[in-house]
């Protein structure tokens, strides 16, 4: 359990209170529709009256990757707009001080605008980035869902799957109560070890514990697709890890690898020729750039997936010329939004890209629009990545428990909008942390260097 310089009961109104700031930038403030440009036009339906943006950070095992390892926290931001109906909508975006600057700008840019015509206000919006746009997008359709009781599916164009499916997200780690951990300077809650570990998942860093971890998140959420975050150990260990986990699972299930650009293209060739003994789904970003990629693609002939050399639809030209892969990620932050990501399918099925969903650590909020997304494009085909899992149990900001994954599938949210509501008391908790914390931006690589002095980002 996380600790707090206060007691819960009065977290509700404080938040509600302060005047949560990144040095100087205000994010909560009294301002109301009547302060903004009278000459700004207005809509009468679910106009914008005020936003307010809160920083939040929540609890992280350290997850290794290509990058480092995770810190104690990450962070995000939950976006709620108010509206002249009565009406609040809630959405959720990436972490950060720089982001947290751009938001309280966006905040200023919406007040008076309407929910219903967030096309109209696009644009200003990503001048300051695609992850700002995407968690107004949100809000304003959990917004317009709740103002016409229908689902965020629904304002999409309905949905073509009631269930989603989701795949494992395995990462190598060192255990939630590693020493290292508490002695990362951010820490500020009263985690424990043993039973009082964040998490029961313990040390993986072996080719056997991996496989034991997949088997054990296939035994509780029924996944059938699986992929390994690699990058991490030597790229032979990681292959050997790949045929482990293919033995522990069996053939009815999917394998997917990732070592996120770290590898070079002789190691990409030699593993690549390797993973066709195994029931590979795809092979995900194993160099860095479309041209490397295009070239790993022609001499392995295996699928290959990105996050990231097509992330933005300024980057699909280039892919449609160099074909560097078979399967685009979707992430409604980094595309610009839920709208842009329906979008995505449709271009994709044009090309023959398959889509799947990337994943960032989130909350609840993000993990809704989410399933709402995967229900609403058809092109959707393949399982999409979570790391909703990692999000240790009792810290999520929504209502209730976590949303459930059964059978590796997750069910729309029943409700209005996108089916899920905040907790006061949780979100104050979690803004609470953020700020007695001080960590500011995630840096996975100065971590990393707390637990094995000397670490670099060098290729294998």
């Amino acid at each position: 359990m996380l600790t707090g310089g206060m007691n819960v009961r009065n977290r509700r109104d404080w938040l509600k209170c302060v005047a949560a700031t990144l040095g100087s930038v205000p994010l909560t403030t009294s301002s109301r529709a009547s302060e903004v440009d009278q000459g700004r036009k207005k809509s009468k339906e679910l106009t914008i009256t005020d936003v307010r943006i809160t920083p939040i950070a929540l609890p992280d095992p350290p997850l290794l990757n290509a990058a480092g390892v995770h810190g104690p926290y990450f962070l995000r931001h939950i976006i709620e707009i108010e509206t002249d109906a009565g009406v609040t909508g809630v959405g959720e975006t990436h972490g950060g001080a720089a982001l947290t600057t751009q938001l309280a700008q966006a905040r200023l840019l919406v007040i008076g605008r309407s929910a219903m015509a967030y096309r109209e206000w696009a644009p200003l919006l990503l001048k300051l980035g695609t992850n700002v746009y995407a968690g107004f997008e949100v809000a304003c359709l959990d917004a317009v869902g709740h103002a016409l009781n229908c689902r965020v599916c629904d304002l999409l164009g309905g949905p073509v799957r009631n269930e989603v499916e989701f795949a494992s997200y395995l990462f190598y780690r060192y255990a939630a109560d590693h020493p290292q951990v508490f002695t990362d300077p951010y820490l500020v809650d009263d985690r424990g070890t043993g039973g009082n570990a964040i998490d029961e998942w313990g040390e993986v860093r072996t080719p056997e514990a991996m496989a034991e971890l997949a088997w054990k998140f296939q035994q509780r959420f029924g996944f059938r697709a699986h992929k390994l975050k690699a990058g991490v150990l030597d790229p032979e260990l990681e292959l050997e890890t790949m045929h482990r986990m293919h033995e522990r699972l069996g053939d009815g299930h999917r394998l997917r690898i990732d070592p996120n650009g770290r590898w070079t293209m002789k190691t990409a060739l030699r593993i690549g020729q390797q993973l066709h003994e195994l029931p590979l789904e795809y092979y995900e970003d194993p160099v860095a750039g479309q041209e490397a990629m295009a070239e790993v693609r022609q001499l392995t002939q295996l699928p290959i997936s990105t996050n990231s050399c097509v992330t933005r639809f300024a980057h699909i030209p280039s892919a449609v010329s160099l074909k560097p892969i078979d399967i685009v990620l979707a992430d409604h932050h980094m595309w610009g939004g839920l709208s842009a990501c329906v979008t995505l399918g449709t271009i994709s099925e044009t090309l023959g890209w398959g889509v799947s969903q990337h994943s960032n650590n989130h909350t609840g909020v993000s993990m809704a629009a989410m399933i709402h997304l995967g229900a609403t494009v058809p092109q959707m085909n393949y399982a999409s990545d979570t790391h909703y899992v990692w999000l240790p149990d009792g810290t999520d900001i929504i209502e209730g428990e976590k949303l459930e994954i059964r059978d590796g599938k997750m069910k729309l949210p029943d409700g209005p909008g996108l089916g899920v509501t905040l907790d006061r008391d949780r979100l104050a908790k979690a803004h609470e942390v953020y700020q007695k914390s001080g960590m500011r931006r995630r840096n996975d690589g100065t971590t990393m260097q707390r637990f094995e002095p000397g670490w670099e980002r060098t290729l294998y």
